[in-house]
């Protein structure tokens, strides 16, 4: 991406920050009620295309329900909800995951890798934890009791169990995660929902999830609209109260271009 492009759409997405120190996060972006902050290294091109990633989700359409979209973004921009950008290598065994500034605290997931190359992989890194921060972060805010993910009787938990009853969601992998019980249902909870919405949106080509021979993979196998309606009627059901009603699915075409 051209430099002159990035500064234009530094002006377009709002609040975008390059100048003023914040600690550990030199630069940031605010998009649709997030706060994206940036690790130093990570380009400005990259910190821009991943906000419009987000702001594609948030395109019209007529299912959406403008006082749900209007409480999930109070909701975001109240509890200072961020998102952490850095560079791929920056993690190690002692990675620091630095500290924003004030307001912003807790309510943050993971961190999203600007890697060397565009792509498949840049794609699904960027999705998946644009989503891990909708869904564990702001929805959680915003629907505490069908998003609480420790709360075996909440409509997540159980759409998900609904998945991993019917041999779709394998959790093998993540046993090493049981003795400490909050992260354990955070984990399987924020990555089931993220498999969810993939398959829900048929993302699973084009973030590079998809495995020969089956439509999803080793981990969710299934991974298209139809499949979900058919065979997870909860999760469907959990898709279309609450995030068919938020968010859109972004253009594919326009998030290849972003992440070429």
């Amino acid at each position: 991406m051209k430099k002159a492009f990035s500064i234009f759409l530094i002006s377009f997405l709002g609040s975008c920050n390059t100048s003023n120190p914040q600690g550990d996060f030199p630069n940031y972006i605010d998009i649709n009620s997030l706060r994206i902050f940036a690790r130093d290294g990570v380009s400005i091109s990259f910190l821009n295309n991943v906000g419009e990633a987000y702001g594609e989700m948030f395109s019209d359409n007529s299912n959406i329900d403008s006082i749900m979209r209007s409480n999930y973004l109070t909701i975001s921009l109240e509890e200072n909800v961020y998102q952490r950008v850095g560079v791929e290598g920056m993690a190690s065994s002692n990675f620091d995951a630095g500290r924003p500034p004030i307001p912003f605290d807790e309510n943050a997931t993971d961190y999203i890798w600007e890697l060397n190359s565009g792509g498949e992989d840049q794609i699904g890194e960027v999705i998946e934890h644009l989503l891990h921060t909708v869904t564990n972060v702001i929805l959680y805010l915003t629907y505490p009791n069908d998003w609480d993910y420790n709360d075996s009787s909440s409509a997540l938990r159980i759409a998900m169990q609904e998945a991993i009853d019917k041999g779709v969601y394998d959790i093998s992998s993540y046993d090493d995660l049981k003795n400490d019980n909050d992260i354990y249902h955070k984990i399987l909870t924020q990555e089931y929902a993220y498999w969810l919405i993939l398959a829900e949106w048929d993302y699973y080509e084009i973030t590079g999830k998809k495995i020969n021979g089956i439509s999803g993979n080793e981990e969710f196998i299934i991974g298209t609209p139809s499949e979900i309606t058919n065979q997870l009627p909860l999760g469907h059901k959990l898709y279309e109260d609450y995030l068919e009603k938020i968010l859109s699915i972004p253009n594919v075409q326009k998030i290849v271009s972003l992440f070429s």
